[in-house]
């Protein structure tokens, strides 16, 4: 009771951080790139492109609560979520870097390839990230520790994007010899941050240590569609599932083409390296104003502000396309975009409070299948946005590497930023209809204090 309940080292927060970290050095360059590499280098066209994102997607949002149930039927004497650290990261690596490998094949090939190494680099991605996420409520019981975990691997994370965002283009320009359509330059970023990612995913193995034992592996676990059922009925699961869906649809909707703003829109390649970075950058502040914030009111509301907040951003964006201000002006811009975005960690804190209150109805705890059908949603809303924005550029009259008409331009601006900026809009009304509060939060962690003491009692007199 002593470990669940005592205040985590600075040691723990920071290795925890770099589990985001090794994560993001892989997923931030799929996330903002891989659509414009298939464009620009492999030669794809939208309607290739989006129908690879769409398959490549659901296959791995169908993965993750699959996943879930995985790390909850793992019992090592690391723990259920961390040998998953130690063991997918060499093969989140390679994939990373074979799916930014443009082979020299014909044109049905180069799908193929394409759709498989992306598959296969999102599921090792999976087996990261849902390990990360699942761990912070393994860590403690306490849920102001799980908030300053959670900001640790928000303000870590974002560093890590800030330095992706910011070395990137440059990257590309340097490998690829000044030409952004040189695949050379895209796998050269891959294998750069894959031999970063190593080391960061491996220390947080060895710095984060699982005290919340509740799978014991002479207990019989439930079976895996009577917890997937359980987390579908309960109501504020599901409010946050649907939330996450559209956030990450507009998120991703607007990353994975937001390349073609700078390349096209605004025909300023390099000024991406800049905006981005002043992006990170501001989406590093979340992290330092979240503890606060959320302890101080209830978290459905910072994550319906923190949306509402991003829509009105990306509608700025907008009005910066036709206008075409100074880079000082649209990096600033971007900078209020990522200081907006608290949504992520509203939502890692609202999980663990969902997944008290769940074990304490039922009986059951359900760390991963539950943190995993969420970022389900999550990874639908990857699939929607990676997938239908490219798609959308297209019906426009997008075409890669061509002058195109400011008709054109100016509709492929309207779906970059006024797309995502409704769909926030949306997951905002999701947010404000979830019943956990903050007190209720607490109640709930008196609970489960006495459930731990109780069963650890019952178990020293048998």
């Amino acid at each position: 009771m002593e470990q669940q309940n005592k205040k985590l080292s600075l040691k723990s927060y920071i290795g925890y951080g770099l589990a985001e970290a090794g994560g993001q050095f892989s997923w931030t360059l799929v996330s903002s790139y891989l659509t414009i590499f298939y464009s620009d280098v492999v030669g794809l066209a939208p309607a290739a492109i989006s129908l690879i994102m769409l398959i490549a997607r659901i296959c791995d949002a169908i993965s993750n609560p699959l996943m879930g149930a995985v790390t909850e039927r793992t019992h090592t004497r690391w723990g259920s979520f961390r040998p998953y650290l130690l063991f997918a990261t060499p093969f989140l690596a390679l994939f990373n870097c074979l799916t930014f490998l443009n082979m020299d094949i014909s044109r049905n090939s180069k799908i193929i390839w394409c759709l498989i190494t992306y598959i296969l680099c999102g599921m090792a991605y999976t087996a990261v990230s849902i390990s990360t996420g699942a761990l912070a409520n393994s860590m403690t019981i306490v849920n102001s520790e799980r908030v300053t975990l959670n900001s640790f691997r928000n303000i870590i994370g974002n560093a890590a994007v800030f330095i992706i965002n910011a070395a990137t283009m440059p990257l590309i320009l340097y490998f690829g010899n000044g030409d952004t359509s040189d695949g050379m330059g895209y796998f050269m970023a891959a294998v750069i941050y894959s031999l970063i990612s190593i080391p960061c995913l491996w220390t947080a193995f060895v710095s984060a240590k699982e005290v919340v034992n509740t799978h014991k592996k002479e207990e019989k676990s439930a079976s895996l569609l009577s917890s997937f059922v359980q987390t579908f009925k309960d109501r504020d699961s599901m409010l946050v599932f649907l939330a996450m869906i559209l956030v990450m649809t507009a998120v991703m909707g607007r990353s994975s083409i937001m390349a073609y703003y700078f390349i096209y829109v605004l025909d300023n390649a390099p000024a991406m390296a800049v905006c981005t970075s002043a992006m990170t950058l501001g989406g590093l502040l979340p992290g330092f104003y979240s503890p606060f914030l959320l302890n101080k009111i209830d978290k459905k509301w910072a994550g319906a502000g923190g949306c509402i907040a991003c829509a009105i951003v990306c509608i700025l964006l907008y009005f910066c396309g036709g206008f075409h201000p100074p880079l000082p002006v649209l990096a600033a811009v971007h900078f209020l975009y990522g200081a907006a975005n608290c949504v992520g960690l509203t939502t890692f804190a609202l999980t663990a409070e969902i997944i008290d209150d769940s074990w304490i109805r039922t009986g059951h705890r359900a760390d991963g299948v539950i943190y995993s059908c969420i970022s389900f949603g999550t990874k639908l809303g990857h699939a929607l946005g990676g997938s239908v924005g490219i798609l959308i550029l297209g019906a426009v009259g997008f075409a890669a590497n061509t002058t195109m008409p400011s008709s054109v331009l100016s509709d492929m601006n309207k779906v970059i930023n006024f797309f995502p900026a409704v769909i926030f809009l949306l997951a905002a009304l999701c947010f404000s209809r979830i019943r956990m509060t903050n007190a209720r939060g607490k109640e709930n962690e008196k609970t489960v204090e006495e459930m731990l003491r109780s069963s650890a009692s019952n178990q020293k007199n048998m």
